[in-house]
């Protein structure tokens, strides 16, 4: 799912959600109406294949025409495929769709230098790990070099782009576990495997805690607040979002 925010007085007041499942995408409404108690006239639902440019690019003007402007364009689609299943819809949903939909970004959020305003684009701790999952981590890793390549401080001056575009790397994070301490172990130690049984050596002192969204919507709150162009942020284990650091020495 895409997600676009309208702000009003620095607060998300206006939300446009995009997916291809309507019928999931009309349960997130309803559930986003009775969770903050919104009008159905702040939310919008508009069912959109992220690979289609077309479907694409149109969700952004019906946005624009609802709510007058855009601020931030979260860009979250995304699947998991094992090993090389579905590897065409990998690259397209999980690479060209972020590509796609930062582009969009830039193209219809106001290019001014303004807090409000960000491109984020979801990646994952896999693209920082080594993992089992070759498409998975690799078009996880792909948004995160975007990211950092396209909000790098030359290419921002060299395309004049005030807006900032940057990444999260989210642990795993799911709701649902809170009188289920058997399943989320279970959920924990088959997602260890995954992401560590690719390491040659793998970490002995590995964490892997399943994180609630509530943790997830706190951690991109302040990536919003804190984050600068170019950057990736982690978010794990329920700790403080913090930078990743990258050596660019070789």
């Amino acid at each position: 799912m895409v997600i676009i925010f309208i702000i009003e007085h620095s607060l998300f007041q206006k939300v446009s959600l995009l997916d291809i499942n309507e019928e999931i995408g009309n349960n997130a409404i309803s559930e986003l109406e009775i969770k903050y108690e919104s009008s159905s006239s702040r939310l919008l639902f508009i069912k959109c294949d992220v690979t289609n440019e077309i479907e694409f690019e149109d969700s952004f003007k019906k946005t624009i025409e609802k709510f007058g402007k855009i601020n931030i364009v979260v860009n979250n689609a995304g699947i998991m495929s094992k090993y090389l299943t579905s590897w065409e819809l990998a690259i397209d949903l999980n690479y060209k769709a972020v590509v796609r939909g930062t582009i969009l970004g830039l193209k219809y959020i106001e290019n001014q230098v303004d807090k409000n305003s960000a491109v984020i684009n979801v990646a994952s701790i896999v693209g920082l790990s080594n993992t089992i999952l070759p498409m998975y981590q690799s078009t996880k890793r792909a948004v995160i070099e975007f990211t950092k390549c396209i909000g790098c401080p030359f290419n921002s001056k060299a395309t004049g782009n005030n807006v900032r575009v940057m990444a999260i790397c989210p642990g795993a994070t799911f709701d649902g576990f809170e009188n289920n301490i058997e399943g989320k172990k279970a959920l924990e130690q088959e997602i260890e495997e995954l992401i560590t049984s690719g390491e040659e050596i793998p970490n002995p002192n590995r964490k892997l805690i399943i994180q609630s969204t509530d943790y997830y919507k706190a951690a991109f709150l302040h990536v919003m607040k804190n984050g600068k162009n170019g950057e990736i942020w982690i978010a794990e284990n329920e700790e403080p979002p913090r930078l990743t650091h990258f050596s660019t020495q070789y």
